[in-house]
Order: C-alpha cells, then sequence, then structure tokens
C-alpha cells in the first residue's frame, strides 16, 4: 500500500466498510455480486449457506442491504432515458444488473475506491461484452465541482441514486448535499431516489424478522436507558425518519427539505418488494409478516421545487489552497477553500511529514469556506498527536457553527461550553 493511499485510507476509513457491503450483496443471491468479489479477492464462497457467517456479517443488515437496494432498483430501471448517478457507489453490483446493463451509468465515490473500482469492474465489463456508456468518478457528494464534473458526459435527464450515504452525515453536510443535488437536477432534469431517510424504520422491521419483537424491545429499552443518562436529547440528522417518533421526526425532514429547495414523494417499499432473497431460511409467516411491515417504510423521491428561491452563491468556492512552514518545533498552516474528502489527505500527508519535529501547530482558518466530516477527522487526529497543542485562528461563522454543532469546539473553540454527552459522542463517531 502505498503511502498516499494509507493517507487516504486514515482520511476516511468508513470506506472500508464497502467491500464488506459487496458480501451482503452476495449472501442476499445477487447473480453479479460473487464475481465481483471473486475479482477484489474477497472469499464470497466461503460465506454463502454458512449461517454462522451469516450472524457474524448481521443478517439483519443484509436484509436491510437487500430490501433497499431492490426497492431502489426497480425504482430507477422505469427511466430508461435517463443517466443514472450512483452517488457513493461504492462496491455494489448496480452496473452489472440486467436493468442497468444498456443505461449509461455513472458510479461516483472517495478516490480510494474508484481507482481500485474501476479498472475490476473494466475486466468484468469486457468479459460480458459491456463496452461503453460505464463511468466511475472520484467525487465528494458534498463538493458540487466534483459531482459537476462526474456529469459532463451526460446529455438528458439524470436519475441520481444514494444507498445508505446519508447516514453517514451531519447535518452541515446534508445540507451541502441536498444543494448540490438540487442543483443538478435544475441543470439536467430528472429526481433522487432513495431510502435512506427512512433506514431507521426499516432496519427495526429487518431486525424484528430476523431476531424477533423481543430484540427490538431490547433495542428500544436501551436507546431510553442512554438519553436517561444524558444531559440533552441526541442529536438527530434533519433527513431522519424514526420509527419511534414518527410524527415529529417526519416535520423535521420536511421542514429541512423545504429550506433546501426540494419537493418529495414517498412511494411505499412493499409496492416494489416482494422477496427477500436473505430471509429463504426463515418461516413463511416471518417472511410475509416482513413483506407487510415494508408498507409502513418508504422509497424518498425527490425533485428541485421550482418557486425556490436561493441567495446568490458560488457553488465552487476558492480552489483548496495550503500553505504550511515549520520554526522551532511550531506548525504553522493556513487554509483555503474546502477541507473535505478530496483535500483533507493533503492536510494529513502534510503533516505527517513532518510531525516528528512538531510539538504545536497553529491553523490559520481565514480563508477556510468549509470543513466536512473527513476534515474534522485530520484536525482531530493532528490535535491528540500533540497532545492538544493545536488551536486554530480567524475560524469563520459557517466553519465555527460546524465545529460547534458536530462537537469540535470542545477541541478548538475556547469560548465553547462544555458539551453534553451527546455532543460528545457526535463528535467520537466521525473520529
Amino acid at each position: 500500500m502505498s503511502e498516499q493511499k494509507d493517507v487516504r485510507e486514515q482520511t476516511n476509513p468508513i470506506f472500508n466498510t464497502a467491500k464488506a457491503m459487496l458480501l451482503h450483496y452476495c449472501i442476499a443471491g445477487d447473480p453479479d455480486a460473487p464475481a465481483l468479489a471473486k475479482k477484489f479477492g474477497i472469499d464470497a464462497d466461503s460465506l454463502i449457506g454458512t449461517e454462522e457467517q451469516k450472524i457474524a456479517l448481521s443478517l439483519d443488515l443484509t436484509v436491510t442491504v437487500e430490501t433497499r437496494f431492490r426497492a431502489s432498483n426497480k425504482i430507477a430501471a422505469n427511466y430508461k432515458d435517463s443517466t443514472i448517478v450512483d452517488i457513493a457507489c461504492g462496491y455494489t453490483p448496480r452496473a452489472l444488473n440486467e436493468p442497468f446493463r444498456d443505461m449509461h451509468y455513472i458510479g461516483c465515490d472517495l478516490p480510494v475506491v474508484t481507482e481500485e473500482l474501476a479498472p475490476v469492474y473494466g475486466e468484468v465489463f469486457a468479459e460480458r461484452g459491456i463496452i461503453k456508456n460505464k463511468e466511475f468518478h472520484a467525487a465528494d457528494a458534498t463538493n458540487y465541482r466534483s459531482l459537476r464534473d462526474a456529469l459532463d458526459s451526460v446529455n438528458g435527464k439524470i436519475t441520481i441514486l444514494t444507498d445508505g450515504l446519508l447516514t453517514y452525515f451531519n447535518n452541515s453536510e446534508l445540507t451541502e448535499l441536498c444543494t448540490n443535488i438540487r442543483r443538478l437536477l435544475a441543470e439536467f432534469g430528472g429526481r433522487w431516489i432513495t431510502s435512506d431517510p427512512d433506514m431507521n424504520p426499516l432496519f427495526m422491521a429487518a431486525l424484528t424478522a430476523v431476531r424477533g419483537k423481543a430484540a427490538l424491545a431490547d433495542l428500544l429499552k436501551a436507546k431510553d436507558a442512554y438519553e436517561g443518562q444524558s444531559d440533552t436529547n441526541m442529536e438527530v440528522q434533519n433527513m431522519t425518519v424514526l420509527a419511534f417518533d414518527y410524527e415529529n421526526s417526519m416535520n423535521t425532514v420536511t421542514n429541512f427539505l423545504r429550506t433546501v429547495g426540494l419537493k418529495w414523494e414517498i412511494v411505499p417499499m412493499a409496492d416494489y418488494v416482494t422477496e427477500v432473497h436473505s430471509l429463504a431460511g426463515y418461516p413463511d409467516e416471518t417472511k410475509a409478516a416482513y413483506l407487510k411491515s415494508l408498507e409502513n417504510v418508504h422509497i424518498w423521491i425527490f425533485t428541485p421545487d421550482e418557486n425556490y428561491k436561493e441567495a446568490e452563491a458560488d457553488y465552487d468556492g476558492e480552489a483548496f489552497g495550503l500553505k504550511a512552514r515549520v520554526r522551532g518545533g511550531t506548525m504553522d498552516i493556513a487554509l483555503r477553500g474546502r477541507l473535505d474528502t478530496l483535500t483533507a489527505p493533503a492536510l494529513l500527508e502534510k503533516f505527517e511529514s513532518v510531525k516528528e519535529g512538531v510539538t504545536a501547530c497553529t491553523v490559520n482558518m481565514k480563508e477556510l469556506d468549509y470543513v466536512s466530516s473527513a476534515g474534522l477527522r485530520v484536525l482531530l487526529m493532528m490535535y491528540k498527536a500533540l497532545d492538544g497543542n493545536m488551536k486554530l485562528e480567524n475560524v469563520n461563522d459557517e466553519v465555527k457553527e460546524i465545529l460547534e454543532v458536530t462537537g469540535f469546539g470542545q477541541y478548538f473553540l475556547q469560548e465553547a461550553a462544555p458539551l453534553c454527552r451527546a455532543q460528545k459522542q457526535s463528535a467520537a463517531a466521525i473520529f
């Protein structure tokens, strides 16, 4: 593994879950997943049909993954005249699945993923005689320019798909993502299809099917116990529907969607999912009950609100810039533009190259426009490596708000109030 790749993996460790997701597709009976797994050196054959290993992979998650994948694919396949834009595509077999083989497909993900993914997929495409209309591009979903560059070959409408992406985002990232998608849809036309807002009800349904109602009751008790020990309620993402607080969470989601200029339609998953392969070994009544429960779980279809008026904004912003120097054991850094998935590795690489002689660090953020979870993770890695001898200077209001809401203000904003447990957990989750 090259040093550069190692830096990118440290910056975005969540990418490691992507290959595990491919194993979920194998267990779920996807016809194309085993061939991909073999190409990537993943021993899928030993997992399929082995109950102990299925459980180790969490069968309830496999059921969740299979269900959302089936539902999204069936809806997206109706739009044959559009380009499929698969954001955070991971190692999904979607581009090989029958409904999409003849459609223009663009997969977007972290550079560390797409650089490995593209040549392997290229081999499979060649073996199957698929020679056109399939592309993979490195992109950050919160970075508009990277998404727009990935769509340079598009001629006509787009159908954007996201599977599980939103669950990894904080609210500032959700705002960036939704704003970017609305702008793309306004330019090209089309829609955004995702089950991500309903991931909580979907997982609850899968958990009940796999482990029984007692498991769900235990989960809710654990949640209540935790919240009882917290100084405040757990912060909920602005696009999360909660099965146990449906009305209030739906109001939060729909109010948020109005602020980012998106219209929505919700359709029951039960309309699109009639079988679940990963439940094949379960009694018929269990499978029937699960499919019935999908009447209360939804796929969301988003389109731009044509009446939405936004303030004039510079979507591209300043190009990322990094200046650094070390004097007397102190590293002075000046950042410009966006510190996100695509640019944060450069900051970590610069720090790693000199950290042996550094005992303190100052980061000037006067020209920094935005910081994502990846950027926050790198800043915290630097902070811990220096035992806290690090400070941020000239933090603007936008970045300051992100630091405070995500819980990172406890490290970098001296005037920040003490954090409650929920905020500390938010920061720990990002790191």
